[in-house]
């Protein structure tokens, strides 16, 4: 370990396993790079997951349990791998940027860490939200990719097509934040204090990622589903006013706003994994002179 400990000034730092820190290695990825990692990692993921996704909007707008038929749970598939793997390949290629960004200013690895992934987060927002929102309505009653968004923009110009936008991104920000910044942290920590080998300490970390960012955002993330979810405005119509009914309908009670958490933990969780397992497997194929390790560089000099 000590000897491994000795290489940390190396461009990808290897814990076990040749397993890459996921958040510090976008730092050193191109822009390019970065874009094409995410996009198939983020992809590849949703591939795994996605009933949880359609388990939790379900529930989240208070319409009971799906049918389990794969064409109607798997209904909205690709419009999801499309939302995630542009979301991720946004989120790596704007976290890497601002990772160089705040590099300039800060040697603090954690700091640089946790504030890039925060502002890739934000701005992978914007995309996330149109995204979202042409899934959720695909979700309830088909369509397209192309006809289910242009349906919303012909009947409610922009701000149908940008409803619940504030939710997304604040939402993004705090789960890319857990996502290339804590995760990856408390899987380094387990790592090396605890001894565990990386992919046990991968799981570690995105449970406990997932937890925090899940918790954090899934009132966000509520009513942002329910404004998206009815975009004519008939039952959720305004921030506030859809705030106060999840309110209303829970009796007084703020778990309202918490309906769908247990399927957005295992769903969140999930993500966090598969995201960062399928990068540390597929990084090393797409870019192998980016991620020599130092045996390698040995054997090459």
């Amino acid at each position: 370990r000590e000897k491994k400990r000795t290489n940390c000034n190396l461009t990808f730092t290897s814990i076990k396993d040749n397993k890459l820190i996921m958040g510090k290695s976008l730092e050193s990825l191109s822009s390019n790079e970065n874009l094409l990692l995410g996009i198939v990692c983020g992809a590849a993921s949703k591939t795994c997951n996605y009933p949880l996704l359609v388990f939790k909007n379900y529930s989240q707008q208070g319409l009971g349990f799906p049918s389990l038929v794969p064409w109607v749970v798997y209904r909205g598939l690709p419009m999801a791998m499309l939302n995630l793997g542009g979301t991720t390949a946004l989120q790596f290629w704007f976290t890497g940027f601002f990772q160089k960004g705040i590099r300039k200013f800060s040697n603090n690895d954690a700091y640089v860490q946790m504030g890039g992934s925060f502002l890739g987060g934000l701005a992978s927002g914007i995309p996330c939200s149109i995204w979202e929102l042409t899934m959720i309505q695909q979700q309830r009653f088909g369509g397209s990719i192309i006809s289910a968004p242009s349906r919303i923009f012909s009947q409610y110009g922009l701000h149908g097509l940008f409803r619940g936008l504030a939710m997304t991104l604040g939402r993004e920000s705090i789960f890319t934040l857990s996502m290339l910044g804590i995760t990856p942290a408390i899987q380094k920590e387990l790592v090396e204090r605890s001894g565990l080998d990386s992919s046990s300490a991968l799981a570690g970390g995105a449970l406990s990622g997932a937890i925090f960012a899940a918790t954090i955002t899934h009132p966000l993330d509520t009513i942002k589903t329910c404004l998206q979810g009815d975009v004519q405005g008939i039952k959720f119509k305004t921030h506030a006013q859809t705030f106060s009914l999840l309110i209303q309908e829970s009796h007084g009670s703020f778990l309202g706003l918490f309906k769908g958490l247990n399927w957005r933990i295992a769903l969140i969780s999930t993500t966090f994994f598969l995201v960062n397992d399928f990068k540390d497997r597929f990084a090393p194929f797409l870019f192998p002179r980016r991620l020599s390790t130092p045996h390698n560089s040995k054997k090459g000099d």
